[in-house]
């Protein structure tokens, strides 16, 4: 799903134009956004949680290259889901959409 489609989605559900809509997402993201890089975790109740960890220098051998090289420490983006929605998920009687 693009941002579009969901904005489109969003204008539905209440009825407002696709245009405040994309606003609304867009914001959304960016608000997200601003608190991953600034190293928060952001959780959304019943539905998971966006955790930053930093990953420490470590080396790596390069096959291509056969040698050894360093790669340095960096910052990635995981998302857990809650249990409620792997719940949701892996139900056996839930049809696919």
């Amino acid at each position: 799903m693009t941002k579009q489609q969901l904005a489109t989605l969003l204008a539905q559900r209440l009825q407002i134009s696709t245009r405040r809509a994309y606003l609304l997402v867009e914001t959304f993201f960016e608000a997200l956004q601003d608190l991953l890089l600034r190293g928060e975790d952001v959780t959304f109740q019943n539905f998971g949680t966006f955790l930053v960890r930093e990953l420490s220098a470590r080396e790596i051998y390069h096959p291509g290259q056969k040698k050894r090289t360093s790669l340095r420490p960096r910052r990635r983006v995981y998302f857990r889901a809650s249990p409620r929605l792997l719940a949701k998920l892996n139900r056996r009687d839930q049809q696919v959409r």
